[in-house]
């Protein structure tokens, strides 16, 4: 399964990230580039980035005053300065609330789909309008709905997709479009993982039920919606623990 890179899916760029990495690395101890570039690749396996450009990065802010330097065994190593630390701020002025109410999103999906950890507490907020297409590119909205509507079909004799928009909001804070909602039950009864019914001539709710195909897909998507949850929640709460802190303000 190709799950897209933290910078890709959450429009943090490759740039943005190592500057992030460089202002949060060096604001608790002084490091040089080849230590950082090591550190990078630990945090971020799978990502490729190639060491010159992390030193370039490096040097990029020190010519801009975010970092200073100076030499030890032949080893240049760079700390923060003052206006580094104010544009650290600047980084989690901007992205902490974003990325930590998406965040929330993610941890309630993943104690769903593994039960690991503790279970979120406190109320279940609606995501924000303005985080909702962050979270679209995360997740695979069609897997959700798939597995929300296969999961729902295995506990109940019939049941329909407002049920599934209501079950998503409760346990999430976040649903798709109720259009696009129905888009995937029809796609899903047509390749008989679901059956549908009117149960009157008014047609104005269509039930339906589970099919064997159906309670076999159950297993093939939960795991890799699981996958796919789990990579992305460990890129957010690394970049999370960097917004979080120095500084304290966002907390």
């Amino acid at each position: 399964m190709m799950v897209p890179s933290f910078q890709q899916t959450v429009g943090f760029s490759v740039q943005d990230t190592l500057s992030l990495f460089w202002l949060h690395s060096t604001s608790e101890q002084a490091t040089y580039p080849r230590e950082l570039f090591d550190n990078f690749l630990i945090e971020f396996p799978g990502r490729r980035v190639g060491y010159e450009y992390v030193a370039r990065i490096g040097a990029r802010l020190e010519k801009e005053g975010s970092l200073t330097s100076f030499t030890n065994s032949r080893k240049k190593y760079y700390h923060i300065t003052e206006l580094g630390k104010k544009r650290l701020q600047e980084y989690q002025k901007t992205y902490f609330q974003r990325f930590s109410e998406i965040t929330a999103v993610i941890d309630r999906f993943y104690y769903q789909l593994t039960k690991n950890g503790v279970q979120p507490s406190g109320e279940v907020a609606l995501l924000h309008d303005d985080f909702r297409s962050y979270l679209a590119k995360l997740l695979s909205v069609k897997d959700v709905v798939r597995y929300m509507a296969l999961h729902i079909s295995l506990s109940r004799s019939s049941f329909y997709m407002a049920q599934v928009e209501d079950q998503l909001n409760a346990l999430f804070g976040w649903a798709p479009s109720n259009g696009y909602l129905y888009q995937i039950a029809r796609d899903m009864e047509e390749q008989n993982l679901l059956v549908g019914y009117w149960p009157d001539e008014r047609r104005t709710v269509r039930y339906l039920h589970s099919t064997e195909e159906g309670a076999a897909f159950y297993r093939v998507v939960s795991q890799s919606l699981t996958e796919r949850i789990t990579h992305i929640r460990g890129y957010l709460h690394y970049i999370m623990a960097f917004l979080d802190k120095p500084g304290g303000s966002q907390t």
